[in-house]
């Protein structure tokens, strides 16, 4: 722990003024700079640290999710209090709103201080004041008087900390980080990714950031109830609530089946606890999908296309991949994406590999709903094909055109790759490594 003084304070911010203006000077474009709201005398811990990283990368993927081009940026970690400072080409007004949304997202939002300068150096004003962390009154007024003490101020901040970075808040940001490292494995044949958006014409990329993003909550609730035993119904429940949210905000389907996937391994995962093997989580995660797949055994609605398609070719679908504890996943995909880290592929070659592989041995609910058993086949043998000639990125992008023109989306293949790579960041996470 080290504490600073209103000097260093002070300091800090005219060097962080002056690299603002070089930058504005160079780029005369609007700058986005980020500091973190902490009172008091230590402005950096390990804590602090790691919900800047949050913050840093809920504004990189804004920016991407919104196009925007990045002409620079930088990072500074000091005892004063890490920083983070963007040139972007955009317009100013819709810049700060972007970096509202994310200051009101969540109580780590309002320890975020996301700044927008135009290109005339003027900051723009939020249009309204941020309340008091502490009595929920203006904080400006509170400041003012000095209302509360610094101490009783740093400890709400470290209250807020904990619990949004608690081990279910971790979880949710894995699960968060494993659908946006999906989505952005390109190119992915069929798949929404950075080239295109595949077999549909309904989403794009920023759908699915949206989509992870308004999906967090949900994923940190399924923790604490495995946390607290709260049982099979009470999940099903929370991820209907959560697919409604998604439908409502985003108007299409884009991680159905992430809700369902994700949510089982949250849940096991915070029942589990820190530290647990993935192949434990796995195991607690088949004991729900069995619950799942017996409900459906036992009342079939016939309202989704994997009800359906249970009701008529008797194909078990997600369930019956999560009550045998998602083997396409423990046996197949996640020791051939392993592996191929291990042999130095990038992240994004490894998950290709590993789709690659899913989509050999899969039988895809989605493909078989667009194209049939003869569209499942095909698929399947095109991916085979790949893997016994070598996984080019050309002869991805050549498959992806064919299954575009065959109308052909391997949404559960995608989604299972989302289970691998969670597993990998968990087990990353669990070993501390993350």
């Amino acid at each position: 722990m080290e504490h600073v003084s209103v000097s260093m304070v002070l300091a800090a911010r005219d060097e962080r003024a002056d690299r603002q203006q070089t930058w504005l000077q160079k780029y005369k474009r609007p700058l986005i700079s980020f500091t973190m709201n902490i009172p008091g005398s230590e402005k950096s811990n390990a804590l602090i640290q790691r919900a800047f990283q949050i913050g840093l990368m809920r504004v990189e993927n804004t920016l991407f999710a919104h196009c925007i081009p990045v002409l620079e940026r930088m990072q500074k970690h000091a005892v004063t209090g890490p920083e983070a400072l963007w040139a972007v080409n955009a317009d100013a007004g819709e810049l700060k709103k972007y970096m509202c949304t994310l200051e009101e997202a969540d109580p780590l939002g309002r320890l975020l201080d996301l700044d927008v300068i135009d290109g005339n150096g003027v900051h723009l004003s939020r249009g309204r004041e941020r309340n008091c962390i502490l009595c929920g009154g203006p904080v400006r007024i509170c400041g003012r008087s000095r209302a509360h003490s610094a101490e009783d101020l740093f400890a709400r901040v470290t209250q807020i900390l904990t619990r949004a970075l608690s081990y279910p808040a971790c979880v949710a940001q894995l699960a968060r980080r494993a659908l946006i490292m999906e989505a952005e494995v390109t190119p992915k044949p069929g798949l929404v990714d950075k080239r295109n958006s595949g077999a549909h014409r309904d989403m794009t990329l920023a759908d699915f950031y949206k989509s992870a993003d308004l999906l967090e909550p949900y994923f940190a609730d399924a923790a604490r109830l495995g946390m607290e035993h709260a049982g099979a119904d009470a999940l099903q429940r929370r991820g209907r609530q959560a697919e409604e949210a998604m439908l409502s905000a985003v108007g299409v389907n884009t991680h159905k089946g992430a809700v369902f996937s994700l949510g089982i391994l949250c849940y096991a995962g915070g029942k589990l606890g820190r530290g647990a093997a993935a192949e434990a989580v796995l195991l607690e995660g088949a004991a729900l999908g069995t619950h799942y797949l017996h409900q459906l055994k036992a009342h079939n609605p016939m309202q989704t296309g994997g009800e359906k398609q249970y009701a008529i070719m008797r194909l078990p679908g997600a369930r019956g991949e999560a009550a045998a504890g998602f083997p396409s996943v423990s046996r197949m995909a996640l020791p051939v994406y392993q592996n191929a880290l291990r042999a130095g592929k990038s992240h994004n070659d490894a998950a290709l590999c590993a789709l690659m592989h899913l989509m050999a041995r899969v039988p895809d609910s989605n493909v078989l709903r667009r194209g049939g058993e003869e569209g499942l086949a095909y698929m399947r043998a095109r991916a085979e094909k790949l893997i016994a000639d070598g996984i080019t990125h050309q002869a991805l992008i050549d498959f992806d055109q064919d299954m575009i023109a065959r109308n052909l989306s391997a949404g559960g293949c995608a989604d299972l790759l989302a289970v691998t790579l969670f597993l990998h960041l968990l087990c990353e996470e669990n070993s501390g490594e993350a």
